[in-house]
């Protein structure tokens, strides 16, 4: 269900349903970008016994904010002015509408001359870690892969190889 920012005026947010969304600790190891998409690699905690693969297309926007600066910058967005209960799943993953990010994109797309005037309805995905903070803009819904038992320079090693 989509809410609107308690802090930031025009901003509106949701969850977004993903195998990450749920956890205590998730970790971002590893981004590669090859000419088959761009792969980020998550564990939801340091054992990396499983190992999660989110795929996007390479040509897509995107930006990764260590967690101090991406508390004022990004953090605004979703913070509320009560108290969150203990008994609320913390949440990793979720869709933006309207912030900085996507005005950015947009008002290049618009000045550009392929698009008349800004789309609503275009969010962001924002994936916060343990340690940063993941944004994209995406046309497709991600693509999420789950690896068990693989070490991750392994992992690494397959996906470069299948990009060749």
């Amino acid at each position: 269900m989509k809410k609107k920012s308690e802090f930031v005026k025009g901003v509106s947010y949701e969850k977004w349903k993903t195998p990450i969304m749920h956890n205590n600790q998730l970790w971002l190891h590893f981004v590669l970008q090859t000419i088959t998409g761009l792969h980020f690699f998550f564990s939801l905690n340091d054992k990396k016994k499983e190992i999660y693969v989110m795929t996007i297309d390479s040509a897509r926007a995107y930006r990764v904010t260590e967690e101090g600066l991406a508390y004022h910058c990004i953090g605004k967005y979703l913070r509320a002015k009560k108290p969150i209960s203990n008994r609320v799943k913390k949440c990793s993953t979720w869709k933006l509408w309207n912030t900085s990010f996507i005005q950015d994109m947009e008002t290049a797309n618009a000045l550009s001359g392929y698009a008349k005037k800004r789309n609503k309805k275009y969010f962001e995905y924002l994936i916060s870690s343990q340690d940063e903070n993941i944004e994209f803009i995406s046309y497709d819904e991600p693509i999420w892969t789950k690896h068990e038992n693989v070490k991750i320079d392994k992992l690494i090693n397959e996906y470069v190889k299948e990009s060749l």
